[in-house]
């Protein structure tokens, strides 16, 4: 788990969650979501996995929402999430309601 200033500007406590397609049910990505609230975005910086996922926060090229690509399913292609950059200045997907599912671990977390 990350533990910086984020996590603490909202409220200390956070959680896993795999994301699935909504359409297929295949697994795309697994996140960590600090604070209460719905899931309206995921933040390259809490992504923990895939692996090209995550590497993207540490990718020099991606400075910018237009140099990433959508977040699509890998089974069936349907479209997740767009890119975005938040107030904070954190790039981001901008998820759309319906085309996911989400599922908390437990665990420790």
């Amino acid at each position: 788990m990350k533990k910086d200033k984020y996590l603490r500007v909202r409220g200390g406590k956070a959680h896993m969650l795999d994301i699935h397609c909504a359409q297929c049910g295949a697994w795309v990505l697994r996140y960590q979501k600090d604070g209460p609230g719905q899931l309206l975005r995921c933040y390259l910086n809490r992504i923990f996995a895939p692996l090209e996922l995550k590497r993207l926060q540490e990718d020099p090229k991606i400075t910018q929402p237009r140099s990433m690509t959508n977040l699509v399913c890998s089974q069936c292609g349907s479209v997740i999430g767009t890119p975005m950059r938040y107030l904070d200045d954190r790039l981001a997907f901008h998820l759309r309601k319906g085309a996911y599912t989400k599922k908390r671990l437990k665990g420790g977390f």
